[in-house]
C-alpha cells in the first residue's frame, strides 16, 4: 500500500495493487535469431525494434512456466498509406502517436495486408524454431 500527498485534497489517497504483470522481457539471444528470420523474410527495413514499451501481457508468464525463451513483437494493423514516405524511426513513431491501440474500441486494422502479413509473421516464426522438410 502506499500513500502519496496530494495537495489540497482532503486526506491522503490510498493506493492498493490488486493485481499486476511482471515486465515482459525478450530473451536476447531469442529476439535476435526471430529478428533475424523476419529482416530474411520481410526486408531489413520492416524489422525494428521499438525499445520498451508500456502495457502488461501474460505471454512472459507462459514462457517462464514452460521454461522456454520468450519473443514478443508487435505486428502493425495501420493502412500503409499512412506510412508513406516515412523515413525513419522518428518519423514512424510521429505517424503512429495517434492511433488507437489494440485494445481500443477505435482499433480498426485494415484487413489486408494485415492478415497476409500476420499469416507470414507466424509462418516464419514456426520454420524458425521447429524442423520443417
Amino acid at each position: 500500500m502506499a500513500r502519496v500527498r496530494r495537495p489540497g485534497a482532503p486526506r491522503d489517497p490510498v493506493i492498493e495493487t490488486t493485481h499486476s504483470f511482471g515486465a515482459v522481457v525478450n530473451d536476447e539471444e531469442a529476439a535476435d535469431r526471430i529478428s533475424a528470420a523476419f529482416a530474411g523474410r520481410f526486408g531489413a527495413d520492416r524489422v525494428f525494434d521499438p525499445g520498451p514499451v508500456t502495457g502488461s501481457e501474460d505471454v512472459g508468464l507462459f514462457a517462464t512456466a514452460a521454461g522456454v525463451p520468450c519473443v514478443y513483437w508487435l505486428l502493425g494493423g495501420a493502412d500503409p498509406g499512412l506510412f508513406a514516405g516515412v523515413a525513419s524511426r522518428a518519423e514512424m513513431a510521429a505517424a503512429i502517436r495517434d492511433l488507437p491501440s489494440n485494445h481500443s474500441p477505435r482499433y480498426a486494422p485494415v484487413l489486408q495486408p494485415t492478415l497476409a502479413t500476420g499469416i507470414a509473421v507466424l509462418t516464419t516464426a514456426v520454420r524458425t524454431w521447429l524442423p520443417c522438410s
